[in-house]
């Protein structure tokens, strides 16, 4: 999913740049960017893994799950969704926060556990209204935000900081990591081999 990512920007970056959409600026600020992911990764996974497994052991025990985003990241919680349900065998469910009104939030009730991934940046004021809606009905809420991102802070039951660093396109690259761990260790708590996913055998761990 990462490399996927990754390539996906260097294509947009190529196509913008040839069809005139794209100022040279912008595209060089664009694969700077692009560039300093891999040492942001390295951060992130050196100041984040410890509460990433506290968090996947309180929640490994859960029935069902909702990761919840907009924008770009929208893609960022279906794939951690997809991990946790592949590895873990726990129900999620990606959706965008958008549209949770309409039936996702009718399972929320006290203590269901709500991922919310929220980057900076201009989707970031409607999410913090979705957490609101879904805290006024009891759920715990994980956020996975910039980690000097008090006020996500203070609305979460957990919360997961990312370093700050790349533009908001480019976030889920980021954004995906604690998911992916999150994933990896509620699968290892519930005594599962999360490199040999029940059922995927075909489509997953065989190349």
């Amino acid at each position: 999913f990462t490399c996927q990512l990754a390539v996906q920007a260097l294509l947009a970056v190529t196509l913008g740049v040839r069809r005139g959409v794209l100022e040279q600026g912008e595209a060089r600020a664009m694969l700077s960017s692009l560039s300093e992911a891999p040492s942001l990764m390295s951060k992130l996974l050196s100041s984040s893994k410890g509460e990433v497994r506290f968090i996947a052991l309180r929640y490994a025990t859960s029935s069902s799950i909702y990761f919840l985003s907009r924008g770009v990241n929208v893609a960022t919680a279906l794939e951690g969704a997809l991990k946790l349900k592949e590895v873990s065998y726990i129900h999620a469910e990606g959706y965008p926060a958008g549209e949770s009104k309409h039936g996702p939030i009718a399972l929320v009730e006290e203590g269901f556990p709500c991922v919310f991934v929220m980057p900076k940046g201009e989707v970031r004021g409607r999410l913090l209204g979705n957490v609101m809606e879904m805290k006024a009905r009891g759920a715990n809420i994980i956020v996975v935000a910039d980690e000097d991102d008090e006020e996500s802070r203070s609305l979460a039951t957990d919360f997961i900081g990312v370093p700050a660093g790349l533009p908001e396109l480019l976030t889920p690259i980021l954004y995906v990591v604690p998911l992916q761990l999150l994933a990896y260790y509620a699968a290892v708590a519930r005594g599962n081999d999360p490199d040999r996913p029940r059922n995927l055998a075909k489509s997953v761990t065989v190349t």
